[in-house]
This record gives structure tokens, sequence and C-alpha cells, in this order.
């Protein structure tokens, strides 16, 4: 199956949706909803009033994933990130969007992620471009975006300002520009709450939440570890692979492989902006990471190997979805 998205074909990239289907197909069997959902995100909460069926709203998160997924895979391709195009970034964000139970819900993380993927697109295309005012303003309106879809998002600011940096020799004006995309969605969504005489409530919404560190976003028990293992693994492999990521790659793409790298950074730091964090936060991981793990992939030479694993990981996502490793 795995070899299927290795060629990058219209039609192998349609079969990401019902590949997307079959790794979540326990939320659509059993639909459910979080109880803290509503509190992560305004967002959600105004879902809920509009989409009372969680099974409909599970089934647009599989549609919103598998979007997300195709958009990966351009963004590798129309920048030679992964020197082969393959629909093997898109394939392994499924994946790690599906591997954990808690995931599989309509989440703001996850709506976030496309505003992120939006923003980091435009970030990647002023390399050497001598007018990009346009996509110096469209990343930081695009991750402002995404912050107030999902609070704890407002660390990428510094993602944002950073890959800005590296990508190309920051001007002071270009700084201006991000700084007016940051502000333009805070002051519209200032002006219409005021508008509605519900300022105060929806600003208090906005900004809810304390600073520290939530000391129970994994459980303490063994399946909580698992899921940590899950979670940790893959940045270890990541944070080891770099040398290996930026081999013989063009200076333009070791810059874009490190503000990948910044992503995963400013997704730690996110733990610190509320201490009311669940497993949806580690969603934030899931762009760079399926990026970064899918060279990895394509450096293992055995085919069948790169299936068993493949197959390994299949059999894993079922047995925690099922309940079959729950303890």
């Amino acid at each position: 199956m795995l070899e299927f998205f290795r060629r990058n074909l219209f039609l192998n990239s349609i079969m990401l949706l019902p590949y997307t289907i079959l790794v979540r197909i326990e939320s659509l069997m059993h639909p459910d909803q979080p109880d803290y959902a509503s509190d992560l995100s305004p967002l959600i909460a105004w879902i809920n009033e509009i989409v009372h069926s969680i099974f409909t709203q599970n089934l647009l998160a599989c549609g919103l994933v598998f979007l997300q997924a195709v958009y990966i895979n351009r963004i590798v391709a129309k920048h030679r990130m992964g020197g082969q195009i393959t629909l093997w970034p898109g394939l392994l964000y499924i994946i790690l969007c599906s591997i954990v139970p808690q995931y599989n819900y309509l989440s703001a993380v996850l709506i976030a992620n496309s505003f992120i993927l939006a923003a980091f697109s435009d970030m990647f295309k002023i390399y050497k471009r001598p007018f990009a005012v346009k996509y110096i303003f469209n990343s930081g309106f695009f991750i402002s975006i995404a912050a107030m879809t999902y609070p704890p998002y407002i660390s990428y600011l510094l993602a944002g300002f950073i890959g800005l940096t590296i990508i190309r020799s920051f001007k002071a004006k270009e700084m201006l520009q991000y700084l007016s995309g940051v502000l333009v969605p805070f002051i519209l969504y200032s002006s219409w709450t005021f508008y509605r005489s519900v300022f105060q409530e929806k600003m208090g919404e906005l900004i809810e939440g304390k600073f520290g560190f939530p000391s129970d976003i994994i459980p303490k028990d063994t399946l909580g570890y698992i899921f940590l293992g899950l979670i940790l693994l893959p940045i270890i492999i990541a944070i080891f692979s770099y040398g290996i990521y930026s081999m013989k790659k063009s200076i333009q793409v070791q810059k874009k492989i490190d503000i990948l790298f910044w992503m995963i950074l400013s997704s730690m730091i996110a733990l610190f902006i509320s201490d009311n964090l669940t497993f949806d936060h580690l969603l934030m991981l899931t762009i760079p990471l399926g990026i970064l793990l899918s060279m990895n992939l394509l450096r293992i030479k055995s085919a069948i190997f790169s299936e068993l694993i493949h197959l390994a990981i299949l059999i894993l996502i079922f047995a925690l979805n099922f309940g079959a490793l729950a303890v």
C-alpha cells in the first residue's frame, strides 16, 4: 500500500481520502467528542450549535485532514523539500493526526492547522522575491487567525518571525508588514464584538487560561506512557536526522527545513501558554513532523521493510482506536 502512494499522481492523491477514513473509522463508527472540546476554543462551541451531529463533525474532520494532507504534498513538491516528489508527507500527516484516539474529532487545533499551512506556504514563497509584501502580510495574518482559533498557536508568531529572518534579510519595513498581518484579524474581531456589545465577553473567551505548564496533558497510566512514547519518538528521530535532511539540499531548501524545526520548538513553547491543555495540543506537531519523517522514510532502500513499518503503524492505530491496548 505504501508504494502506491509513492507516485504523485492525481488518482493516488484522491485515494488519500479513503485512506483517511480507514484510519479514522472508529470515530465514525462510534462518534464522540471530548467534554472539554468547547472549552478549548469558542469556535468549537459555535460549531456544536450549527452542526449537532457528532458523526457529521467527525466526517468533516476526515475531509479536512485529507485536504490538509493534499496541501502538504503540494507544498513539499513545489519547494522540492523531500528530494523525491511523493505523497508520503501527506500520508504521514494523516497517520500522525489519527494515531491517538483523542485526535479524531473536529478539534480547534485541527482547524487551525489549515491556517498554519497557508501561513508557512506563503512564507516559503518569499525566498529571493523582491516584492513580497503580500506573502509577508499573509504569513502574519494566517498565524493570527490560527491563534484566534486555538490560542496556544500564538507561540507560532515566534516561528513566523524567525522564519522570515531565516529565509531572507528581514528589514524593519517588512517587520511592520508582518506585524500588520498579525494585528488585522484581532482588530477586525475586536471591532465586530464591540459593535455587537459583547467585546468583554468574547475577549475573555479568546484569552481565557493561565500561563503555566499543564501537569496532566498525558494520563499517568500505561496507555498514557504509550502515547507519550508515540509523541517523543518522532521528535527524537527528527532531531537526530537534522544532518540527513540538509544533506545534498540547496540553501533554499535547507532554510525551509530550519523553519520546520522552529515550528516544532514553537509547539513546545506553546505548552507554557495555558495550563488547560489536552491531547489536542500535540496536533500542533503534526505538520512539521509529517514532512520531516517522510524524508526518513524515503531513505529506506528496502520497499518490503517500508511496507512492514507501515503495516505495524496501521495495526497500532487500530489497536489504540478500538481499545485493544486499553489498560
